[in-house]
């Protein structure tokens, strides 16, 4: 969960907590949908964006339209 009194912009939480899991193993193959995604860590869809935004910039992850997004 993204911690709203941290100083870290939450999408930046959110891109660092998917990191971790895609780092760690536990995400593997296709991500979770975004909207899922903002459920699970309660921010906005937008926000969920921005963060998978930021894995894709460091080639994390790779979004195939009308797929979904991919761990690399």
């Amino acid at each position: 969960m993204v911690d709203p009194q941290s100083p870290e912009l939450a999408y930046l939480q959110v891109a660092r907590l998917l990191e971790a899991r895609i780092r760690s193993g536990e995400l593997r193959g296709k991500m979770p949908a975004e909207r899922a995604l903002a459920e699970e860590f309660e921010v906005s869809y937008g926000t969920v964006r921005r963060a998978i935004s930021i894995l894709r910039d460091s080639g994390l992850v790779r979004s195939v339209h009308g797929r979904g997004t991919f761990v690399t």
